[in-house]
């Protein structure tokens, strides 16, 4: 288990604990549904990412990679990394 502190402006807390007390949830569950449902869209590269071994500054992603990645992201936020990478790899002039 990790623990997340950040800072957030005073009205949006207010407006956060409100919310969460109308709902009879502690503010910390309906942070964790929050990441929860920004993370699921995302496990396919999540995934990846957490897999991928550590490169240096001379290893990193090409831009073309990088524009693959975010097109991928773009056109579809589900699925399999397989399943991406193999629609990546099938766009015209890969």
């Amino acid at each position: 288990m990790k623990t997340l502190s950040f800072k957030i402006d005073d009205e949006l807390h207010q407006s956060l604990k409100i919310g969460a007390a109308i709902e009879g949830r502690p503010i910390a569950d309906v942070m964790k549904d929050l990441i929860k449902n920004w993370v699921k869209g995302r496990d396919p590269f999540i995934h990846k990412l957490k897999n991928m071994p550590v490169t240096s500054d001379e290893e990193e992603l090409s831009k073309d990679d990088k524009d693959d990645v975010a097109l991928a992201l773009k056109e579809k936020n589900g699925g399999t990394w397989e399943s991406l990478k193999a629609e990546i790899s099938t766009k015209p002039g890969k």
